[in-house]
């Protein structure tokens, strides 16, 4: 009888065994695969936005000669967002070929079937329609039929075809080569901007507040960083979080330096966020940042990539282990980049864009920081500002706030 019960027992213990092996083997398939989702580099563009009418006013029903021009979209996440963005789409040889603006929604409509008649229409549409003010068809032709790519930087191109702004075409010199960067000249003076993109983004990322930089007379830089297109890239092919990519921003200092700068104000969307807080305590050249401006900052990467995982539905346990692969993958520790415990090293004024309805990077580490230090942390929120969405929910008064910032420093 003994023995039967220990030969149950064994069994049991074997299939509990086995259950833990396979749960313990998941949950670490499912932490690498959180590790590739974010250091690898991907670049994608989904051109999933269905373009259903253009015209004068389809929010009346019928043609009008109403001056607000219209622009009626498949309704998703992305086009039911408030605020300023653009679309992009292809043209028959999948080559990049028109831009438009769109600005606020103007209605949501479930029963679009064949209700346009007076615009560019003439088709139907399951499921929720969006209405929105089209601002400008900036290149090609926007027309019904379009599958069209959501563009939050709303502005595509250089400095001088997405803003009419003169602008140098430039390589910076780094430990791995040449990096592409733009320099807006400004009026010459000593006080430089250089303003820095963010994970998987590029410099047109900037584009929004280059306007805004150049009124003032600011020389800005806009460099590339390792593993952007056109950059050098890392062995690893990896981003490591800003712990060497900072050294891109020290050469962009250096080049500054070199041509007159004595002063410099750091700006920083997302990633690029956590790239200027780490050139503020590791470049050789940081007494000369007088402050920073940060959109949407990674203030801690332990809170950001939890974020992330409950984005992706990761089980927390796959989530904390994806979070001990991260360190030990790129040879950091998460502590370095939390400026909440940090918050005593910082000397410089701060002004803050963030949003509550970020998901990717929670505004809560960002509060918490301007509750710590506000004698130096100024913290701007706009509701319904999603992750560096905060210029596209109210341009006048993102860039009102980034002027009276700039002015104030004196």
């Amino acid at each position: 009888m003994i023995a039967g019960v220990l030969v149950e027992n064994g069994r049991v213990l074997r299939a509990t065994a086995g259950l833990v092996a396979v749960l313990t083997a998941g949950t670490a398939g499912l932490a690498r695969y959180f590790l590739r989702g974010i250091l690898r580099v991907t670049r994608s563009k989904d051109y999933d936005i269905a373009v259903l009418g253009v015209g004068d006013d389809l929010t009346s029903g019928k043609h009008t000669t109403s001056d607000i021009r219209t622009v009626q979209l498949v309704a998703t996440e992305n086009s039911l967002l408030p605020g300023t963005y653009g679309l992009s789409w292809l043209d028959g040889s999948a080559n990049p070929t028109g831009q438009a603006i769109v600005g606020p929604i103007l209605s949501v409509d479930g029963d679009f079937g064949g209700r346009v008649k007076g615009g560019r229409s003439g088709r139907a549409a399951a499921g929720p329609v969006v209405t929105r003010t089209l601002v400008d068809v900036r290149a090609g032709e926007l027309r019904v039929g379009l599958r069209t790519a959501w563009e939050q930087y709303a502005y595509l191109g250089d400095p001088s075809a997405a803003r009419g702004l003169d602008f140098l075409d430039l390589d910076l010199h780094g430990d791995l080569g040449a990096y592409p960067t733009w320099l807006l000249p400004g009026d010459g003076g000593s006080r430089w901007v250089i303003a820095v993109h963010g994970r998987g983004a590029t410099r047109s990322e900037t584009m929004r507040i280059l306007p805004t930089l150049a009124a003032l007379g600011l020389p800005t830089l806009i460099p590339s960083y390792r593993n952007d297109v056109g950059a050098p890239a890392t062995v690893d092919n990896r981003y490591h979080l800003g712990d060497t990519e900072w050294q891109e921003i020290d050469a962009a200092m250096a080049y500054a330096i070199e041509h007159g700068a004595t002063e410099f104000v750091l700006y920083g969307w997302s990633m690029g966020a956590a790239i200027v807080l780490q050139a503020t305590v590791r470049s050789s050249r940081a007494d000369s940042i007088i402050a920073m401006i940060l959109d949407s900052p990674v203030i801690d990467w332990r809170d950001t990539l939890r974020a992330n995982a409950r984005v992706n539905r990761l089980p927390r346990p796959a989530a904390e282990l994806g979070l001990w692969m991260v360190q030990r993958q790129l040879g950091i520790h998460l502590d370095d980049f939390d400026w909440v415990a940090r918050a005593d090293e910082l000397t410089r004024p701060m002004l803050i864009f963030h949003g509550p309805e970020d998901a990717f990077v929670p505004w809560e580490r960002a509060l918490a920081l301007a509750k710590a230090r506000p004698d130096l942390v100024s913290m701007v929120t706009y509701q319904g500002a999603g992750h560096t969405k905060s210029w596209n929910v109210d341009p006048a008064g993102y860039e009102r706030e980034v002027r009276d910032f700039l002015l104030g420093l004196g």
